[in-house]
């Protein structure tokens, strides 16, 4: 049976009954979010019905952790199964980010009061040679760089073991920009190796060039963004301090995998100004 306007609500009325604003709704009907059951053709009222509220309710609560509008559309066009691993996914992302912010206080607050602890971590200046690498490039950010180290330093070991080549060195990454929640690099994780081989498909085949690198090593909690970002600030201040420039972008190099018994090492080439 056809609801009439005597069983529905207006849009003012919805919005009392969900604790959404009439701003937010006018929003999410032109989303396409949460559009209204009707609208009076000679008034243009919005009509809303009793069956809308619960999906009204449930933006609501999602909005209220934050989760984006992008987010929440797939939630509701999802079946209950994927919904709920998509609200249980964002959460994690949530407190991941909660407990970098309670990692990262320290280091706030020594900014607010202009001390530098950066240069308490010691560097050490490294020649590197001419180094054969394959490696893959992809965009990035940090929510997911775990992930794709995983599966790129994977996919070369794969490759490099059907070419018949040696592997020489741990696995690293070279960023070529900014990798963090907003950046995405790109990020090259590169597998050094013990001759050129040729570029296939998503691998490339080049050789680094030979230089001297700054470099800090980084253990344990350390490894974790973004408190590894301590060792990119303090080779940088060393570099800059000691009349040098940096020459290409730095490398992490991953002598363990990610966890309490990590070690990481970041070194960043280095050169006389020109």
């Amino acid at each position: 049976m056809n609801q009439t306007h005597d069983t529905l609500l207006t849009i003012g009325g919805f919005a009392s009954a969900s604790f959404l604003s009439i701003k937010a709704l006018r929003l999410y009907d032109q989303l396409g979010l949460l559009t209204p059951h009707s609208i009076d053709p000679q008034t243009s009222y919005r009509y809303y019905s009793l069956d809308q509220l619960h999906k009204a309710r449930l933006i609501r609560i999602l909005r209220q952790i934050d989760m984006p509008l992008a987010t929440i559309r797939r939630v509701l066009a999802a079946s209950p199964a994927i919904a709920e691993l998509t609200v249980r996914s964002y959460v994690r992302e949530l407190e991941e980010r909660a407990a970098q912010a309670r990692r990262l206080v320290h280091d706030v607050l020594a900014q607010i009061n202009q001390e530098d602890g950066t240069m308490t971590l010691e560097v050490q200046v490294r020649t590197l040679g001419d180094q054969p690498i394959v490696s893959i490039s992809k965009r990035i950010t940090v929510d997911h760089i775990d992930r794709h180290i995983a599966s790129s330093i994977g996919a070369l070991h794969d490759y490099v073991l059907q070419q018949g080549v040696g592997v020489t060195g741990s696995p690293f990454g070279i960023f070529h920009g900014p990798v963090n929640h907003e950046e995405d690099g790109p990020l090259e994780v590169c597998l050094p190796i013990a001759s050129l081989l040729a570029s296939q498909g998503d691998i490339s085949a080049a050789i680094i060039p030979a230089t001297q690198a700054a470099s800090v090593t980084m253990l344990g909690d350390q490894c974790e963004f973004p408190a590894i970002l301590k060792a990119y600030d303090a080779i940088h201040d060393w570099i800059r301090s000691n009349g040098y420039e940096t020459n290409g972008s730095p490398h992490e190099i991953w002598h363990s995998p990610p966890g309490p018994e990590a070690r990481m090492e970041i070194a960043w080439p280095f050169r006389e100004p020109a």
